[in-house]
């Protein structure tokens, strides 16, 4: 995601003061050429097309009316820059539920935040931005958050921002995969393969000698992959904050896990609910790529649930012949601190951060927000391209 802002300079009049002095009902903002307005479905070729260009994606019409049509369709909207009848600019905001201490809020994900370059740091940024949150704010939503390496535009924009604590961890599986997929690449030269073979290779028998002396407890869980009743992820994360009251997490509601997960075109997920006769101990959502796993989504109530589960997901992605796996998430949570020290124990090793970032728009307790420790968040928030 990119952000860019900039100050309004003194003895300009753009769409900003006029959204300012409370006129965001306006569907169309306008100042020369420029319009700054909310984008319709019959659009979605021309901003995915905008979007690969500039990304060197792959995307679909197809893709973006799901991303953002697909849940709450009344609640999402995507802004639109165009100048003189050329796309400029696009801000995308996901409608998704949260859990704040207990008490459900709407909020928006930002996603799809680019400007092209001649715009940037410029007071179009600062008008489409102010735009888009007078529309999030019409729609309901009490606050905006985002993955991002950007920090800087972010804390001129209002945001707080928590650096490098979205943490990425990837333990090696399959060698032979690993190695295939790294001899055939073209973005490297030979040389470099080599070093990337070595580096894997140790990697590899780092974690293989960790998972080795992994001692599983005994128990009488119960794995399958649907939940027993649609309240029992309610009813996980009920019982999580009786030891974690601040926590802010995804409300996973059956509609939302239908459209991110079971409805998702791009990826395909495998499901994993750990039960204790009948309350849920532990879950995860999985999705195996051809080199590359990915656990989505992966949290429980007590570590043996949680060794349990790994090692059934580590033994069906050994059958499945993936090469890697990857977990990401908020490294300074306290509930997913204790994932971060079970993957550890199994050969997980950090490879990359990034930032979350966060602004309140109207939710009354906004402390809760600033707080880094309070958002157990983990790749189920992201866009659901990759992870």
């Amino acid at each position: 995601m990119r952000l860019a802002a900039n100050k309004v300079e003194k003895g300009m009049q753009p769409i900003a003061d006029r959204l300012l002095n409370n006129q965001p009902e306006e569907k169309e903002n306008r100042i020369g050429g420029l319009r700054i307005f909310g984008a319709t479905e019959e659009m979605a070729d021309q901003l995915v097309s905008f979007h690969n260009s500039y990304f060197g994606d792959n995307r679909k019409s197809e893709h973006w009316i799901w991303e953002y049509r697909g849940c709450h369709p009344d609640l999402s909207f995507f802004t639109v820059v165009v100048d003189e009848g050329r796309l400029v600019g696009t801000m995308g905001s996901i409608p998704i539920y949260l859990r704040v201490a207990g008490e459900k809020i709407l909020s928006n994900k930002l996603e799809n935040a680019l400007l092209v370059p001649e715009y940037r740091g410029k007071e179009t940024a600062t008008d489409a931005r102010i735009f888009h949150e007078c529309k999030a704010r019409e729609k309901g939503s009490q606050c905006l958050w985002a993955y991002t390496p950007v920090s800087k535009s972010a804390i001129r924009e209002g945001y707080t921002v928590f650096n490098g604590v979205i943490c990425g961890v990837v333990a090696a599986m399959n060698l032979s995969v690993i190695a295939s997929d790294t001899l055939k690449s073209t973005k490297h030269p030979f040389k470099k393969k080599i070093l990337r073979l070595a580096s894997q290779f140790l990697l590899w028998i780092y974690g293989s000698i960790l998972r080795a002396t992994v001692l599983l407890p005994k128990s009488n869980y119960d794995i399958v992959s649907e939940p027993l009743r649609e309240t029992d992820l309610d009813d996980f994360y009920r019982r999580l904050r009786i030891a974690y009251p601040n926590m802010i997490h995804i409300d996973l509601n059956a509609r939302y896990l239908k459209w991110r997960i079971h409805d998702n075109p791009i990826l395909q997920y495998r499901s994993y609910y750990v039960y204790d006769g009948k309350d849920l101990k532990a879950y995860a959502f999985v999705h195996a790529g051809d080199v590359r796993a990915f656990l989505t989504d992966f949290n429980f109530e007590h570590i043996d649930a949680g060794r349990f589960l790994l090692s059934r997901i580590v033994n069906d992605l050994k059958d499945q012949k993936a090469g890697f796996i990857v977990f990401a998430g908020n490294l300074e949570n306290p509930s997913l601190k204790r994932v971060f020290r079970l993957l550890r124990r199994w050969g997980f090793v950090h490879f990359n951060k990034t930032n979350l970032i966060v602004k309140n728009l109207q939710f009354r307790n906004g402390r809760a927000l600033t707080n880094a420790e309070n958002w157990c968040m983990t790749g189920i928030g992201t866009e659901g391209y990759t992870l």
